[in-house]
This record gives C-alpha cells, structure tokens and sequence, in this order.
C-alpha cells in the first residue's frame, strides 16, 4: 500500500473527527473509517500527521472553541465545551490551560501571536491575522443564497502557506480529474481551509480543492469523496490580485458578519473559482468567496 493510499485514509479519519468535534470517537471508531487496524492506525496517522490522535483532536476542539467564541460579545463557556465535546466546563478549561496556557476567558489573540515560532512566517504570508475590521464599503455586495448539497471529490494539500508548490501539485491532481470525467471546472471548484491559521501552525494547515460531481463517482488516487450539506450561504464576488481577496475576507469575515446578526454554521469557508488558476494563473483570482450560515 503506498504513502498515497495511506493519506487517503487518514483523511477520512480527520473528516470523521471535523464532522463528530462535540463526540468522544474511539480509535476502533477511527480505524475502521480508515479501513485499518486499531494497531496499525496509530503509526500510520502519527507518522502521516505529526501528531497522536489525542494531540490533533485536542487541537481541532481548542480551534473549533475559540472560532465559537468569535459569534457573540459574552462567550458561554459551558455551551461551548459541550459543543466541542467536554462532559464539563471545568474539564474543558483544564484542557484549554494545558494546550494554551490560560484559561478560555483570559486568552489572547495578539500575546499568543507574538509568542508563535512561524509568526514571521504566517505575517508574510499575510497580515490579516492581526489587521483590525474595516469599515464597510458601500460598494461591497453581499448576497445569501441556498446552496444544495453535492457530492465532492477532494485534493488535499498540507502545509501549503509555507510551501506554494504543494497546493500547486493539489491542484494540479483535482484538474486531472477533472478532464477524466469530461467536467469543467469553474463553477464547480471550490477551495476551502480546514484550519484556522490564526490558530493552527502554518505546517499544519490543511487546504482542500474540492470538486463538484455527479453522485456515484469514484474518487481515483490520491482524492477522496466527500459531500457538501445543503444549507445557506453568504457569498461576495471579488476579482483581482491577492491582496483583493485578502481584503475581502477581511470585509466578510471581520466588518459584514458582525453587523449582519447572522450565525456562522460549523462548516469551511470556501472560494468558488469562477475562472481557474490554468485560465487565469496564479497571481490573479476570479472567485466567489462564501461562509455557511446557520438557517
């Protein structure tokens, strides 16, 4: 079995534990949706992803919280270690002061960012972490739609806000793919963060491509299925070089979602290609940004 197949697997696993944050899942649970021995499963998921299963869920929950605590001025801790699996507030702070140092309530953004051993690293990439909200311009267009559930096909990429060839070489996986199937990819490609960089070391961030398809397709090596849950959407337009879309985040994630009264719903941002990077290149975008909100 190559290293190929492997992740693969593990990535189901990761999707498994993304999609059950607020559950308990055992290893044997794990392992089975990798389709490999409990034994076996612990080496394999450590060596692909540098961590124990224990270190990765404990670092999605602590992510998942503190994105929970960005949708309302008083955050409720108790609500919130529920939702991300802890049987208790109390059990949850320790688990928080161990991976953070501090406790929920006297965490901070800024202090955690001028302690972390990639912040030049993540500041080059971009400065959006530490930026404050812009005011709303009265040109910025935000639409809510519904968007109905669809059947994906996924090309993964780990590590890519320090390496710029691997989301190449994801890409270049899923356009593949796509020309097997004879499908044409604006519209239908959409690229989507599975962590949070603010939070998450850039060697560790995932980024998806993730390819609308008809159901019963296969994925081929290399790719996973997956499948996007109906529901609706905030989505703006932005066309230009990166700084534009960065700005545009910025405006959606940080000015517009505030002031809309709006919810975000526990699911990855995503931008849609309008025009893809083999019709438009690499330094410049044509996309439609869109967060899942809560009906």
């Amino acid at each position: 079995m190559t290293n190929e197949r492997y992740e693969t697997r593990i990535n189901r696993a990761l999707a498994l534990i993304d999609r059950h944050i607020d559950q308990d899942l055992s290893i044997e649970r794990l392992a089975d949706e990798a389709c490999l021995s409990p034994f076996h499963f612990h080496r394999i998921f450590s060596a692909l992803t540098g961590e124990s299963v224990h270190a990765m869920t404990t670092r999605m929950r602590m992510e998942r919280a503190l994105a929970l605590t960005r949708r309302v001025i008083r955050p409720q801790w108790k609500a919130i270690a529920g939702a991300v699996g802890y049987r208790s507030q109390d059990v949850f702070t320790r688990a928080f002061k161990r991976h953070f140092g501090c406790t929920p309530s006297a965490f901070d953004l800024e202090k955690y960012w001028r302690g972390r051993t990639d912040r030049d690293d993540a500041l080059a990439v971009s400065r959006y972490f530490l930026r404050p909200a812009l005011p709303l311009p009265p040109d910025f267009k935000v639409e809510i739609v519904d968007r109905p559930a669809a059947n994906l096909i996924i090309s993964r990429a780990v590590g890519v806000y320090l390496d710029p060839t691997l989301i190449v070489a994801a890409y270049e996986r899923i356009d593949a793919f796509s020309k097997t199937l004879g499908i044409a990819m604006p519209g239908r490609l959409a690229g989507a963060s599975r962590d949070d960089p603010e939070l998450v070391p850039l060697s560790r961030c995932r980024y998806d491509f993730s390819l609308e398809v008809l159901d019963g397709t296969r994925a081929s090596k290399g790719l996973q299925a997956a499948r996007r849950d109906e529901g609706r959407w905030a989505v703006t337009h932005v066309e230009g070089d990166f700084a534009a879309v960065d700005r545009a985040w910025n405006l959606l994630f940080k000015s517009w979602l505030p002031a809309s009264g709006h919810n975000l719903r526990p699911a990855a941002a995503e931008e849609i290609y309008n025009q893809t990077p083999n019709e438009i290149g690499w330094d410049r975008f044509d996309v439609t940004l869109a967060i899942p909100l809560e009906d």
